[in-house]
């Protein structure tokens, strides 16, 4: 029993310390990125006619991918992919190294990985394609842990086996969700659940916990920007609000399948018209473009391009359109389609927040409630991460009632059915 809690004690400092520097390094790389997607959208709300060069930016996206290494563009895959074989790794005596297994199975996450990712996140968002920041912030995260655990490798002069590895992934992938969102404690269950939201990786928890509260710790000292809200009224437990929140959660469930079955089949058309990866960025970002310029004809404005996280708090306000959850949901498939790098979360939320809103006036419930619902509800569904959806409502929008957010994400998940954004990456 001695020997047993000295192991366990050694572990225990091992991983925090290893998770320490995996954060401490990861919030400074994620402040920096959201600091140039900052920069970014500034200058095209500065300068409109960017949107003209969505186009560029989508061939040029392709062309840095495929000069650079077309596999750097399955990035989130390889990574995730690497953690569902060191979960496999722990049934089966760990029989090889992880260098072995990276040889015969993948290749290494690669030092180009984070640079080109943060370079093509930062041209997503200068010419205004409705791409998100998380997907970026994990890989980015999980790329840093990566390379910890090489530099760890090496200066050990010893292989490590696949499950360490997997530690240093999770562990990265939380410290970039959590500071991303200012929320450590949704940085930890994505971390832990968003290769399998079927199997909880527990025996990556503490590395995952003290890497996102670091991250989100160091992130939140740098100022990094984060997304305002509205005020949220409680939601009593009480019968009419629990059938309010079903009803609404059915619909935030429905949209959330519409959503990932329309990237998934736009894609697949995509990928039927021709084998030539660049004239298909340019066919998609042409309509793209097309879109973008048709919206701002209807609007007046090109609110619904970029990141458009300033619509989470207007929905809550109630001071979005009647069409605003169409325009995003548009626009989000065909950047998506055409290869722009970002991610789909914020503009999930997007779509949802607006969609809650509308709701709000059908039902003559609260708005900022409604919008928090959608906004949570509708990203529960499409990622089939109930838990780290519902602390991220808890985090991001301070909400005070508990029961009926967890209710909302719960049936959001339920009635999406098994489509997933990581549906394919799973």
């Amino acid at each position: 029993m001695a020997t047993s809690w000295k192991e366990h004690i050694r572990e225990t400092l091992g991983w925090t310390s290893r998770a320490l520097v995996v954060g401490l390094l990861t919030g400074p790389v994620i402040t920096l990125l959201a600091a140039m997607i900052t920069a970014a959208s500034q200058t095209r709300h500065a300068n409109p006619w960017l949107i003209l060069t969505i186009p560029i930016g989508a061939v040029f996206t392709t062309y840095l991918f495929y000069t650079l290494g077309p596999h750097l563009q399955q990035g989130s895959i390889r990574i995730m992919s690497l953690i569902a074989k060191s979960e496999n790794e722990i049934d089966q005596a760990r029989l090889r190294t992880f260098t072995e297994d990276v040889a015969n199975e993948e290749k290494p996450i690669s030092t180009t990985l984070a640079p080109l990712l943060m370079i093509t996140t930062f041209i997503t968002h200068l010419v205004g394609a409705s791409g998100g920041k998380e997907g970026v912030g994990v890989q980015v995260g999980s790329s840093i842990a990566s390379y910890v655990g090489e530099a760890e490798s090496r200066l050990r002069r010893r292989s490590f086996g696949l499950h360490h590895q997997g530690l240093y992934l999770i562990s990265g992938a939380s410290a970039g969700f959590g500071a991303l969102f200012n929320a450590p404690v949704a940085g930890v269950l994505f971390g832990l659940q968003f290769t399998n939201p079927r199997i909880n990786r527990i025996d990556a928890f503490l590395p995952a916990l003290v890497a996102s509260y670091t991250a989100t710790f160091v992130s939140q000292k740098l100022n990094i920007p984060i997304i305002e809200t509205a005020l949220c009224d409680a939601l009593p437990f009480t019968l009419s609000n629990i059938l309010l929140v079903l009803v609404v959660s059915i619909i935030f469930g429905l949209i959330s399948r519409l959503f990932c079955t329309s990237i998934h089949h736009v894609r697949h058309l995509v990928a039927t018209l021709t084998p030539n990866p660049y004239l298909r960025a340019l066919f998609s970002s042409t309509l793209l473009l097309a879109a973008s310029l048709a919206i701002y004809l209807a609007t007046g404005s090109f609110e619904y391009n970029g990141l458009s996280t300033h619509l989470i708090k207007a929905a809550g306000l109630g001071t979005t359109g009647a069409l605003g959850p169409l325009f995003k949901l548009i626009l989000t498939i065909l950047t998506i389609a055409s290869g722009f790098i970002g991610g789909e979360v914020v503009p999930i939320l997007v779509i949802g927040a607006t969609t809650g809103s509308l709701l709000a006036t059908t039902f003559g419930a609260s708005t900022a409630t409604m919008a928090m619902l959608g906004a949570v509800g509708m990203l529960s569904g499409a990622t089939k991460l109930p838990l780290a959806c519902f602390a991220l409502g808890l985090e991001l929008f301070g909400f005070t009632s508990p029961s009926m957010l967890f209710f909302a994400c719960a049936v959001s998940y339920f009635i999406s059915g098994p489509a997933s954004i990581y549906k394919a990456e799973a």
